[in-house]
């Protein structure tokens, strides 16, 4: 293989295996941390820290080439990936941080190294290709771009965990050996780098640290956005990212692709971009079975507002990519310095979306504030860039900047006005509480948990998914007679305690200390219901598996996590700690809605494995408030085939058969969303 091939595998194959073990960290570590969509967010922080440690470190490395050798070694000591047990008493962004830094920030960090320190050989070597090695970034980014892709849609559905760790082993194995390929030869020893050129001023390195700080926090307010939408997973948390890498690739690739009138039509191109998305879309959803006009435009509506962040992304990514790119320098020793900025940029972004943001503006409900935090920066990167341009018009820039400044708070307010009368924002997402037409509501994101009649006399009557016209008022209806003890996991607003009935217990599982707060002091629910209630902080699925004792007739799953159940509520596994807390004869019914995935066939092939028998429900028109209905799909699993038949045979339900399904169950070793994508 040619000396510059062999260096281009070797970006490209480190970063390929670095993406690939973030992605399968931060899934493993959605069920212990609820699901949240901030998983993915704290995960970016603590990998942006890793990779400018790891340009510090790389730029001494190649000067001590056996002491880099030994650390090359150190990443199969942490192998397979195992998560560390869990800190006693810590919040939820310590225990992502401490996870993460004991399962994969050794290997992370060996990865991380490998641009700076093959980009200072190849720029020693005694080659003809020798070159300037900018391009080696290219291919670096290009390799964390396939791992975004193929993970996903690749590895994901196909490889189960342990097959996962030894495909990562093996690809190390050959990294590890390329990169020994690419060590010097005797004839070649390391030697320090000189000093011509001259050292990059303040300005230089200000405008390295803004130009890479921008896309970054661009980026993790795109994703912040996308995953409290849809949802948290690998699958959403891919396209952001890889959008995000392209444009590393098309602007530091040996010929850049930038051509210069992309600049100035990127605005029109936004536009029409974003009027193409939605009629193609809304097309192809428009003859979706079962759904309704108002589905159908809201898919649409969705899916197109998908691609038109994605494009936002490229398009702001590509402007200050180009100009980081443009800055770069030509000396080696300020080239790892230049490196050093770009990481510190991207952490800086990091932080100030990912935790000055949240922790600022807990009480402020609006995702509009990233947005916000994204603006200042990509103003600041401006002026920096183009300050003796701008001098001149300092003033008008001042007002642009002033103007800004008061729609971003017109935005945060926009909601007290709308009918919002309280908000937070935590590690688990963005909660409001809002006030219109006589009824109260309770969101996590843009998706509903709750309502109540603001009315005194009405407020014993459960609305929305839970009234007692939905399938779970049919189930309480035709199975609900004998229930005296009832698990719920998933509070809400309380709604499900308008159930519960004098001599019943019932047990409501949240993971979230806020939630609780919210629904005792917004919601009545929990103080009007005849029931003993009992409320257990913490993962429903672990505070379960901890319940010693504890026997249900009835087990109501109505986690959610932005618009979708966790996944780690629905494998197999989880079943078999459902089964073991539920009487012989009782029932687990489980709330499925979501507008793009259908999970009853994996239902389906769940309780053909386990051996139960299992029927769903789907609710498509939405009544008045007052009937307490809502479009939702619900789903029963029992032991106890008489009780099934009961809601299949009295209240219509549909009994769930897997046989001539595709869809497989899912386990906590391998479970993948594609199958279950429905459009």
């Amino acid at each position: 293989m040619p000396h510059r091939l062999r260096f281009q595998a070797l970006a490209f194959i480190g970063s390929f295996l670095a993406f690939c073990l973030e992605l399968a960290a931060a899934k493993l570590l959605l069920p212990r941390l609820g699901g949240s969509a901030f998983v993915w967010t704290g995960a970016m922080m603590f990998f942006q820290g890793l990779l400018l440690l790891a340009y510090l470190y790389g730029r001494r490395a190649p000067f001590h080439p056996r002491a880099h050798s030994a650390v090359l070694l150190l990443p199969f000591f942490f192998l397979p990936l195992i998560l560390p047990p869990a800190l006693p008493s810590s919040g939820p962004f310590l225990e992502l941080l401490w996870s993460l830094l004991r399962s994969v920030g050794v290997p992370f960090f060996v990865l991380s190294t490998t641009v700076v320190v093959a980009q200072s050989r190849l720029m020693r070597s005694r080659c003809a290709e020798r070159t300037d090695g900018y391009f080696l970034y290219a291919a670096s980014n290009a390799g964390a771009a396939c791992a975004l892709l193929a993970y996903p849609f690749v590895i994901e559905p196909l490889l189960a965990a342990s097959a996962q760790g030894w495909l990562w082993r093996g690809l190390y194995a050959a990294y590890a050996v390329l990169f020994f390929s690419c060590a010097p030869n005797g004839r070649e020893a390391p030697t320090e780098p000189a000093a011509a050129g001259r050292a990059p001023t303040a300005r230089e390195r200000a405008l390295w640290l803004l130009l890479s700080a921008a896309p970054c926090a661009a980026l993790l307010a795109a994703t912040n956005l996308l995953s409290l939408d849809f949802a948290a997973v690998p699958l959403l948390w891919t396209a952001p990212l890889a959008t995000y890498l392209l444009t590393f690739v098309l602007n530091f690739k040996r010929e850049p692709w930038y051509p210069e009138r992309l600049n100035r039509a990127m605005l029109p191109m936004f536009a029409v971009w974003a009027a193409l998305c939605l009629i193609p879309l809304g097309l192809a959803v428009w003859f979706a079975q079962d759904s309704t006009p108002a589905q159908i435009l809201g898919r649409a509506l969705d899916l197109g507002k998908f691609a038109y962040i994605l494009f936002a992304l490229f398009a702001l990514s590509m402007v200050f990519h180009k100009s980081l790119a443009a800055g770069r320098p030509s000396s080696e020793r300020a080239m790892a310095e230049y490196y050093s900025w770009i990481a510190a940029g991207g952490l800086f972004g990091s932080v100030l979306v990912g935790l000055a943001v949240p922790l600022l503006g807990r009480h402020v409900g609006a995702v509009a504030l990233d947005w916000a935090a994204v603006g200042a920066l990509a103003f600041a990167a401006i002026l920096a860039r183009d300050w003796e341009q701008i001098r001149p018009y300092r003033k008008t820039a001042a007002g642009l900047a002033a103007l800004a400044l008061a729609a971003t708070a017109a935005i945060s307010a926009a909601g007290s006005r709308s009918g919002t009368v309280y908000s937070l924002r935590n590690f688990y997402g963005i909660y409001s509480v809002r006030d219109q037409d006589g009824v109260r509501s309770l969101f996590h994101g843009n998706t509903e948990h709750g309502l109540q009649f603001l009315d005194p006399a009405r407020q014993s009557e459960p609305l929305s998914y839970y009234g007692f016209h939905s399938p779970l008022g049919e189930a309480s209806d035709a199975l609900g007679a004998g229930w005296r003890s009832v698990g719920v996991v998933g509070l809400g607003a309380g709604s499900i305690a308008a159930y519960g009935r004098r001599g019943m217990a019932m047990d409501f599982y949240e993971l979230d200390p806020d939630v609780v707060d919210m629904s005792k002091r917004w919601f009545t629910y929990l103080r009007l219901s005849a029931a003993s209630i009992r409320i257990v902080v913490g993962d429903g699925r672990l505070s379960l598996e901890r319940a010693e004792g504890a026997s249900y007739d009835a087990l109501i799953l109505d986690a959610f996590s932005s618009g979708s159940i966790p996944i780690h509520l629905l494998t197999k596994d989880a079943f078999a700690v459902y089964l073991r807390r539920l009487k012989p004869d009782g029932v687990i019914l489980l709330h499925v809605s979501n507008r793009y995935l259908d999970l009853r066939p994996v239902l389906a092939a769940t309780a053909l494995d386990l051996g139960l028998s299992a029927a769903a429900k789907r609710q498509l028109s939405a009544g008045l408030v007052e009937e307490g209905r809502a479009p939702s799909v619900w789903a029963a699993v029992s032991r106890d085939a008489a009780a099934i038949g009961k809601l299949v045979e009295k209240k219509g339900w549909r009994a769930l058969d897997a046989k001539g399904s595709r869809a497989t169950a899912w386990t906590d070793r391998h479970a993948s969303l594609l199958p279950a994508l429905s459009f």
